[in-house]
Order: C-alpha cells, then structure tokens, then sequence
C-alpha cells in the first residue's frame, strides 16, 4: 500500500479519481440524451430506399410531369438523328440543343417534383447522360459520347416503360411503344463505317 502522508502521492491520486468520478458522472449523463437523440432522429429523417410513395402520388406527377419526359425523350432521339443523318456535317455548334434549351426548365422542374427518391435520381442520370452526349459530340468527345449515349439508352428505356405504365388513352401507348424500339447504332457510333476523329 503507498504512503498516504506523502505529498507526492496523494496528489496524483486525487486527480485520478476526480478524472474517473467526471468520466463515470458525464457517461451517465450523456448516456440517456444520447440514446433519445438518436431516436428522435431516426424518428425525423427518412431512410433512404425506405420512403413509401404511393400509387396515387406517382399518378399525380406522371399526369403533371409525364409528358416533358416524353418530350424530352423525344427531342433527344430526333437530334440524334439529326446528327446520324447528317453524318456529322450539320454545324454542331447551332442549334444541336435548342431543344433542350427549351425545355430545360420543365425537365428540371419535372426531376425536382418526383415523389420517389430513387426515381428522381433514374430521371436525373437519363437527362444528364443525354446533355453530356449532346456535350460530348459538340467537343468532338467520340468515346466520352458513346458511353453517355450507352447510359442514356439505359435510362430511356426504364423511363419509357414507368411513361407506358402510367400512360390513358390507347394511342399514347402504341406512341410509347415505337419509341426506342430502333436497335440500329447511330453513325456517328458505327465504327465499321466512319472513323471517330
């Protein structure tokens, strides 16, 4: 046992304790509001994945917002054509995206109003993928194009079966259907006929 009457140890002893006493008083206090903040918390937010949107919800933005996606749906495809048939002589610098331009505002508009996280983000990554393909070709980008063309097809063709889903009258469906059904490469991406550069 160590000498109590030296200075040398008491001292020492002391602030140890007082340390260990503050740690176990701030750990039970600090215990209980930690544990309720987390609760309260996870009570506020949201998870991720977990956010429930109804049928009705997704019907109300498809009525309001589904036709800009078609429309930019559409837009895209025909300057894409625009460019395959003009086998890259059309002024790439005009009007290729005036178009876009146009209903930029709408299809922003339109991303920002989806019910559905993950959805939102679907839609986000298709308009994104066809300005950076419509940006790619403007800069002469042949292989930064075709894997944001490659993205975009990915994304089109999720978001024209959501459109079909969701789609009323009968001929809008049949619209729908022939949309995105050309499997044929555009020439600007057809490696046997042209080369990039």
């Amino acid at each position: 046992m160590p000498e109590i009457e030296n200075a040398d140890t008491v001292i020492p002893m002391v602030i140890v304790g007082a340390c260990l006493l503050l740690m176990f008083v701030t750990w039970l206090f600090t215990r209980s509001s930690r544990d309720d903040a987390a609760t309260a918390l996870a009570a506020q937010a949201p998870i991720v994945g977990q956010t429930r949107v109804t049928q009705a919800q997704l019907g109300q933005w498809h009525r309001e917002h589904g036709e800009t996606v078609k429309e930019w749906i559409e837009n895209h495809e025909i300057v894409l054509k625009r460019i395959s048939d003009g086998g890259l002589s059309i002024d790439l610098s005009a009007d290729l995206a005036a178009g876009h331009d146009s209903l930029s505002d709408a299809i922003d508009q339109a991303i920002a109003k989806h019910p559905a996280p993950q959805m939102r983000a679907q839609l986000s990554a298709l308009v994104l993928a066809s300005r950076n393909t419509i940006d790619s070709l403007r800069r002469s980008n042949w292989t930064n194009a075709e894997s944001e063309h490659l993205a975009y097809l990915e994304y089109r063709d999720t978001w024209l079966d959501r459109l079909r889903q969701f789609a009323t009258a009968e001929s809008e469906v049949h619209q729908l259907q022939t949309m995105g059904n050309d499997s044929e490469l555009p020439s600007w991406l057809d490696r046997k006929e042209s080369s990039p550069g």
